[in-house]
């Protein structure tokens, strides 16, 4: 017996069919060090033995090293001299296939176009089954040399037959190219809708390496629509993945961008250790195009460190790489870099002036370069022509932003934008109108806020330019408006009273970062900053409160719209100056968060609330799983909130009727006071996946959180909405939208005031605030007084909940 099972084992072992089905499962998969190694040695077995299957096996370890971006390998098994190739059938269609892909990635185009014209010609006499992929061939082809509507036609062509001959894996590789031709558009809504498509088919067949490819172009789309941190994320598992399959161009790619992502994170040290394994892989692949890529990227950070002359060497040795490709469109980076550098040393734009002509097709670089040219100009004191070359950097930006559809989408996009508005605004301050400059910043403010909270429609680019006078906002609301922008070499403050509006210089953005992170971490830490005199509380007063102390009257509404780090800062805790001493400045104004002067217009003045007195209560739920702690005060919280509202005008929902369904069931859009009692969490990668952890469906027992995605969807008219859990302000700020979270999307729904934590709050203060806060409420106060008041009662307590950690979570932020 043991005999008959060991030759039935050597005959499925010795059976050349089975043998390539499984290495092509194992391409498939990924696994292509394992697949080349099987290829290899089977065309080897076979090359004396069998020319039929020498010949499928020799296509195979070809095919392989085209996957692995190996063109000379190609090229030196398919050319080779000593095979006789057949001159016709499947065979020789996918020979010529595999050649032509090879030479295009190395250059050699007329060879690429003959070797691809002629299996382009035996595919149609014999009606191939490979036309799909012969189609497929041309498209990626057409794509090297930027020809992509030719390349979008051909990619259609090819999804086409492969729907028709039902051929899933042809169908998945379609859908990524014509993905990454969207990306190369900048159509970025259609590029990550093709990319999921991709995905969806190739998860369901397990091909690992087109799941890859489409996660790293997610990563890249997601880097150009400024979400920095989630494309570094997705970037460094891409290339986890390549290097585990062996897709090594895909590899290098994935490094050079993951390495983009950090320069843009500002972690220049992990930036170019990214960029130097890029090239080292690069060159050992000698692959021109990320060789190019590499030595560009590596030649921008000597030029932000001042180091001009290595700046350009990377930038010749860059374009040495990107002309041997014959494509224009590979020069077109190391040529801004270059450009750049002559500008420093002939001082003249000519350089860059070209570059923009031939930039025309790629706006987010073309803005970079009209950016640059606005610099040069307003280095001069050319401040028409800054202008003018500011303003059409701006336009183009506007342009691409307005063509992103989708919301989420569009939050992180003004990280791209962020650099040219502060640029302008700088020439406008220059130009002596500093307040023409905090109109135009105000504009770049909240403005997927705003435009969600506008009727579909209704808000053009003419209606945001509109001018909104700061001084009417400040005088209508009765308060001071504190407006902040910060910057890399100075940082700026516009104090606007109903009376004035007056500038103050501050410091960089690097040193009021460094002392925020610090007291943060101070007050976290449960330190008392009052007793102990902090430093950094005191320090940060006197950076961005102080300039302007003078003009803001004591015991006065004051309303903060932050920038860049400002956004997660309590700037009730800053210690001001008092007789005897330090206090908080809570004890001296009333604050709240604002998101732009533009929203500011349209809140309602102080006192002109309507006296609607209704509640929904939502909280003390279930806990769904052990993840969440139990919290021993919700109960208690509840109870003395709902006694500040009559019976009949109060909805408590709890329990078991604490689930996420629930909240949209009870027409939220009907209570002037929404209140969530509950634990929270805040994502930080994707904030609208932030939820209020709420009781379980019982009929979905994973069904247990109500989303800031969903939370946006219902539509609100609430005086206030209090989130009483943990990190309900969010812990994303976005460039010029400020922090994203379930504040964000419960002012996005409609709410005028929400009231969010910024960190942990803690379970036995936070009753006792809220319970003064209705309090208050009840006795007619507005909710910024009402907080205000509650917040002092813990602060002159005396005991422990005198401290920041306690007080401090809670934050007002205003709607419109």
């Amino acid at each position: 017996m043991s005999g008959c099972r060991n030759r039935a084992s050597r005959a499925v072992e010795a059976d050349p069919a089975a043998i390539l089905a499984g290495i092509r499962g194992n391409i498939l998969r990924g696994d292509l060090n394992h697949a080349q190694e099987q290829a290899e040695e089977q065309r080897k077995r076979f090359a004396s033995q069998n020319a039929e299957w020498e010949l499928k096996f020799r296509l195979l370890e070809a095919e392989i090293f085209s996957l692995e971006g190996q063109s000379q390998d190609v090229l030196a098994l398919l050319d080779a001299d000593s095979y006789q190739y057949p001159d016709s059938g499947e065979a020789a269609i996918k020979r010529q296939m595999l050649c032509s892909l090879a030479h295009a990635h190395t250059g050699q185009q007329q060879l690429a176009d003959g070797e691809l014209e002629r299996a382009r010609g035996l595919s149609e006499s014999t009606h191939s089954q490979l036309e799909g992929e012969v189609l497929q061939t041309q498209g990626v082809i057409e794509t090297r040399r930027n020809h992509l509507a030719k390349a979008g036609d051909v990619f259609r062509q090819s999804l086409a037959i492969a729907r028709q001959q039902k051929d899933q894996l042809l169908e998945a590789g379609d859908l990524l190219n014509l993905g990454w031709l969207a990306l190369q558009s900048e159509h970025y809504d259609e590029a990550l809708d093709w990319f999921s498509r991709s995905s969806r088919i190739a998860r369901s067949i397990d091909a690992r390496v087109i799941l890859e490819t489409d996660l790293g172009n997610v990563g890249w789309a997601l880097y150009k629509l400024g979400d920095f941190e989630k494309a570094l994320v997705n970037l460094q598992q891409a290339e986890e993945q390549a290097r585990i399959l062996g897709a090594s161009v895909n590899r290098i790619e994935w490094l050079n961008n993951a390495g983009l992502c950090l320069y843009r994170l500002g972690d220049l040290k992990g930036a170019e250790n990214y960029y130097r394994k890029a090239l080292e892989a690069a060159e050992a692949l000698h692959n021109k195009e990320l060789i190019a890529d590499a030595h560009t990227w590596i030649g921008f950070l000597y030029f932000d460190r001042g180091q001009f002359e290595a700046a350009r060497s990377e930038a010749d040795k860059a374009l040495a790489a990107a002309r041997s490709l014959n494509d224009k469109s590979a020069e077109l980076d190391p040529q801004f870099l270059e450009a750049l550098l002559d500008v420093r040393r002939v001082q003249n734009p000519n350089r860059l002036l070209s570059l923009d002509r031939d930039a025309a097709g790629v706006p987010s670089l073309r803005w970079e370069v009209e950016n640059a040219i606005g610099d040069f100009y307003m280095g001069r004191h050319d401040l028409p022509q800054a202008k003018l070359w500011y303003g059409s950097s701006i336009a183009l930006f506007e342009a691409q932003r307005n063509a992103v559809q989708d919301e989420e989408l569009k939050l992180p996009f003004f990280a791209n934008g962020d650099a040219l508005y502060r640029d302008y605004a700088d020439l406008l301050i220059e130009s002596g109108k500093s307040d023409k400059a905090l109109e135009f910043l105000d504009v770049g403010r909240a403005r997927t806020l705003q435009e969600g909270l506008e009727p579909r429609g209704t808000i053009s680019r003419k209606t945001q330019e509109k001018a909104i006078a700061p001084q009417s906002v400040a005088r209508r609301l009765n308060a001071t408006i504190l407006f902040y922008s910060l910057g890399p070499q100075k940082s700026y403050l516009w104090a606007v009273t109903p009376n004035r509006v007056q500038i103050f210089t501050l410091p960089p953005q690097a040193d009021i970062d460094a002392r925020v992170r610090r007291y943060q971490k101070a007050i976290l830490r449960s330190s008392d900053p009052l007793r102990e005199a902090n430093g950094d509380g005191r320090a940060l007063y006197d950076a961005l409160v102080a300039p302007a102390a003078s003009i803001i009257p004591n015991g006065s509404r004051v309303f903060v719209i932050p920038d860049g780090s400002l956004n997660a800062l309590n700037f009730e805790t800053l210690l001001a100056p008092g007789i005897g001493g330090s206090r908080y400045w809570i004890e001296s104004v009333t604050i709240t968060n604002a998101n732009s002067i533009r929203l500011l217009s349209g809140l309602a003045a102080e006192g002109s609330e309507p006296p609607a007195r209704n509640l929904l209560l939502i909280g003390n739920p279930f806990l769904p799983s052990s993840e969440y702690e139990r919290l021993p005060n919700a109960a208690a919280e509840i109870t003395e909130i709902a006694a500040h509202f009559p019976p009949g005008s109060r909805t408590m929902l709890t329990q078991a009727e604490a689930v996420p369904a629930s909240y949209s069931a009870s027409h939220p859009d009907r209570y002037a006071y929404i209140h969530f009692v509950a634990h929270g969490t805040a994502s930080r990668l994707s904030p609208l996946d932030s939820a209020i952890v709420l009781s379980a469906e019982p009929q979905r027992p994973d069904n247990f959180k109500l989303y800031a995605r969903d939370i946006v969807h219902q539509h609100l008219h609430a005086r206030l909405v209090t989130i009483s859990t943990c990190y309900g302000s969010g812990q994303r700020a976005y460039a010029g939208e400020g922090l994203v979270g379930l504040s964000w999307a419960f002012l996005r729904a409609g709410s005028h005031n929400v009231i969010g934590a910024l960190w942990e709050v803690n379970d036995a203060s936070t009753p006792q605030l809220m319970d003064r806060l209705y309090a208050e409420l009840q006795n007619g106060a507005a909710p910024d007084a009402a907080l205000r008041t509650a917040k002092l009662s813990l602060i002159h307590s005396g005991d422990v909940y005198r401290k920041p950690l306690y007080w401090g979570a809670f934050q007002l932020y205003s709607g419109s």
